[in-house]
C-alpha cells in the first residue's frame, strides 16, 4: 500500500471517529430532553460509522483483506478485535430484504417496536430480543436493532482503542494538521522570512508623474508718462 492509500485511509477513519463523538454528545443531550428521534437518530449514526470503521480495518470481503491487514499491521491492531464483528458489519446491509425477513420471523408473536427507557421495569421486559425491532434500553446500555443488540459502553470502549491508535498514525502522518491555528499562522510568517524564494515580490511603485511648470506670465507694459 503506498503512501497515499495509507493516508486516505487514516483520514477517513478518523473522520468517522469524529462524527462519533458529534453523535455522542447530540445523543446525551436528546436523552435528557427525551427526545425520541434524535436517541435513535444517533444511535443508528454510531452504528453507520462503526459500520465503516470495521469494515476498513476487518474486511468481511476478499478483495479488500489484503488492505485491511496491510492498516491493522500500520496501526498496530490485532485481527481479534471486538469490533472485528459481522453484526456490525453487516448491520445495515440489504435494509429492505432484511425487513422483510425479520417480518417473516416474529409473525404471529408479540413485538416491541422503537421503545426508549428501563427495558427489565417496562410491561415488555419478557420481549425476546429476536422479537424487538428497535430499543434503547436506558439501564443497561443497549440499543437494538431487527433482533441485534449492541452493549453501547462496551462499543464505545472498544472504539476508543482504535481512535488511539488512529490519532497517533494520522498525527505521524498529518503533523501539521494538528496544530493550533495561532501556531499555523507563526510557522507560515517563519517560513516566509527563512526562505526568501516564498516572498512576494515587492509591489512596483507607480512613476510620478511630473507637475507641470506653470507658465509664464508675460511681463505687463508699462505706460510712459507724458
Amino acid at each position: 500500500m503506498d503512501l497515499n492509500m495509507l493516508g486516505l485511509h487514516i483520514h477517513e477513519i478518523r473522520n468517522q471517529f469524529t462524527y462519533i463523538e458529534g453523535n455522542v454528545s447530540i445523543l446525551n443531550k436528546a436523552l435528557e430532553n427525551d427526545a425520541r428521534s434524535g436517541v435513535f437518530l444517533t444511535l443508528q449514526g454510531i452504528l453507520q460509522s462503526t459500520t465503516q470503521i470495521s469494515r476498513l480495518l476487518w474486511a468481511p470481503r476478499k478483495n479488500g483483506k489484503a488492505r485491511a491487514e496491510q492498516l491493522r499491521k500500520f496501526l498496530g491492531l490485532p485481527d481479534d478485535h471486538p469490533l472485528n464483528n459481522n453484526d456490525v458489519q453487516t448491520l445495515f446491509d440489504n435494509v429492505d430484504e432484511a425487513n422483510e425477513e425479520w417480518v417473516k420471523k416474529t409473525k404471529g408473536k408479540y413485538i416491541l417496536y422503537d421503545f426508549i427507557g428501563d427495558l427489565g421495569q417496562s410491561p415488555h421486559k419478557d420481549v425476546e430480543i429476536d422479537n424487538i425491532f428497535r430499543s434503547f434500553d436506558t439501564e443497561s446500555k443497549t440499543y437494538v436493532y431487527r433482533g441485534k443488540g449492541f452493549n453501547m459502553e462496551a462499543l464505545l470502549v472498544a472504539l476508543k482503542d482504535v481512535s488511539d491508535c488512529i490519532n497517533k498514525a494520522h498525527y505521524h502522518l498529518f503533523p501539521d494538521q494538528w496544530k493550533d491555528p495561532d501556531e499555523k499562522d507563526d510557522t507560515q510568517q517563519e517560513a516566509q522570512v527563512s526562505n526568501p524564494a516564498k516572498k512576494k515580490p515587492a509591489a512596483k511603485k507607480k512613476p510620478t508623474a511630473k507637475k507641470k511648470a506653470a507658465p509664464k506670465k508675460k511681463p505687463v507694459a508699462k505706460k510712459e508718462k507724458k
